[in-house]
């Protein structure tokens, strides 16, 4: 019994390491990205492409690599993932602008690892370890993004942008050599052909919809291209569905992904993404700010550090979450988490005397995200097939993904349309802060709604006797 145990928590930390390992490498260049083009001597919108391209990329590979984690062995999805990420790491410093967003491209590509991990829980843990496990697992996303940014900072003023792609090659290895050895060898029994045609047409609608949605502000809302690939994206997504439909073995279970409470946890999962993200930029705007437009003239590199308490309070909140899903549900867990979240902006909204409280408020928020996240994967595994957990966790990871995308747009749109002179430069107004406040409130108020509506008829509100989850 003991060696089962000590089996599983290994197993559990592999997974949480290496689920760390791909979300911190998203935020860790952000630092650099300001003064990338005078590094690499190109222009701002063609660095732009740093996070784009590894956006894109994640969010193409999410849906592909969690249907294929259901039909192919987990341990081998997993390492293949994470090679792509190492070599994507090894690449990105060794020529100039171009081999830099492909390396980012590739490592992008490691956010397909987290539903993967998610499925090898469920099917190889104990029942009575399946929540705290995933509610570790979904935490790491949050945390990876908290962690990256401060620890960019520190490697980019100590040692130098190459750095951080050398340290995300190690870190990566080290993940590889760690699912290698505890990982369980599996041979998938599932049934069913990969779906090819509709894997094409999700990338070719979400590389649509999320180019415009991440260059529209650098290219213009209202052009024709933005507004062109808009309109193309939901052509092929419209397209994509009336082919899913109608396909014995497809890409992603529509009618799964229809049924009500994955739909509305989904949806969910979408503003949970926007509000995490949205805490981490709103919160490094308002302390950089100057004093006159609602800020606190901190430095960038003491902005940066500040968010470290977010990204430990939703490390810690994780096993916390999933003894309270244990006891209640993960319905009751997620609807908490969001309100919670809509608590934090509320009092980031009315009540900031000074730079700590800013801090206090976006650690608030970062605590009721942790606890939503952690419970975001138990809804899909208590509601999904289990032969489709992965690719209905992937789905829920992209709703994310496309959430926190939304949320860079929106920020800066409305840091860009309310700004104000200062010094040689122009920075957010402090409307343009209190209107992110305001539009977070709302949107954790309608999360805390729909994830309370999560279930199905007749399911009772609190379901005490549910200690562990459905393998």
């Amino acid at each position: 019994m003991k060696d089962k145990d000590t089996g599983a928590s290994a197993l559990i930390a592999v997974a949480a390491f290496s689920c760390l390992v791909v979300t911190l490498l998203q935020s860790l260049v952000v630092p650099a990205i300001p003064r990338f083009p005078s590094i690499l001597g190109a222009s701002a919108t063609t660095v732009s492409w740093l996070v784009t391209s590894t956006l894109l990329t994640g969010a193409i590979a999410t849906p592909v690599i969690g249907r294929l984690g259901d039909l192919l062995p987990r341990r081998r999805m997993m390492i293949i993932t994470m090679t792509l990420v190492l070599v994507g790491s090894i690449i990105a410093p060794l020529g100039g602008i171009a081999t830099v967003i492909i390396g980012r491209a590739l490592q992008g590509m490691g956010t397909a690892l987290i539903p993967v991990a998610m499925a090898e829980m469920r099917y190889s843990l104990p029942g009575h370890r399946i929540g705290g496990a995933l509610a570790l697992l979904s935490a790491m996303l949050g945390i990876g993004g908290g962690l990256g940014i401060p620890l960019g900072g520190l490697i980019l003023s100590f040692v130098g942008w190459k750095a951080m792609f050398w340290f995300a090659a190690i870190m990566s290895a080290i993940s590889i050599a760690l699912i290698a050895a505890f990982i369980p060898a599996d041979e998938s029994t599932n049934s069913g052909s990969f779906d090819y045609a509709g894997a094409v047409l999700l990338s070719l609608g979400l590389t649509a919809v999320l180019t415009a949605i991440s260059q529209g502000g650098s290219w213009g809302w209202g052009r024709a291209l933005t507004l062109g690939l808009f309109v193309a994206g939901i052509v092929v997504f419209i397209a994509w569905g009336y082919y899913e439909l109608r396909q014995g073995s497809p890409l992603v279970n529509l009618r799964t992904t229809a049924d009500r409470p994955i739909l509305l946890t989904n949806i969910a999962s979408i503003l949970l993404g926007v509000l995490m993200f949205t805490n981490l930029l709103l919160t490094t705007l308002e302390l950089q700010n100057p004093l006159e437009q609602g800020g606190f003239a901190w430095p960038a590199s003491a902005a940066g550090l500040a968010m470290l308490p977010s990204a430990l309070s939703m490390f810690a909140v994780a096993p916390i979450s999933a003894r309270l899903a244990a006891k209640y549900g993960a319905r009751i867990v997620v609807t908490t988490g969001s309100a919670i979240t809509a608590l934090g902006y509320i009092a980031r909204l009315l009540f900031e005397p000074n730079g700590g409280f800013v801090v206090v408020w976006a650690t608030v928020v970062a605590i009721g995200v942790g606890i939503g996240y952690a419970g975001l994967p138990m809804m899909i595994v208590k509601y999904a097939p289990a032969h489709e957990t992965g690719s209905a966790n992937a789905v829920n990871a992209l709703m994310r993904s496309i959430g926190m995308a939304a949320s860079s747009a929106m920020v800066a749109a409305i840091t860009a349309s309310l700004s104000v002179v200062h010094g040689a430069g122009t920075v957010p107004s402090s409307g343009a802060l209190n209107t992110l406040a305001s539009i977070s409130i709302a949107m954790g108020v309608i999360a805390t709604a729909l994830s309370l509506a999560a279930r199905r008829k007749g399911e009772p509100e609190v379901d005490h006797k549910r200690t562990e989850l459905r393998k």
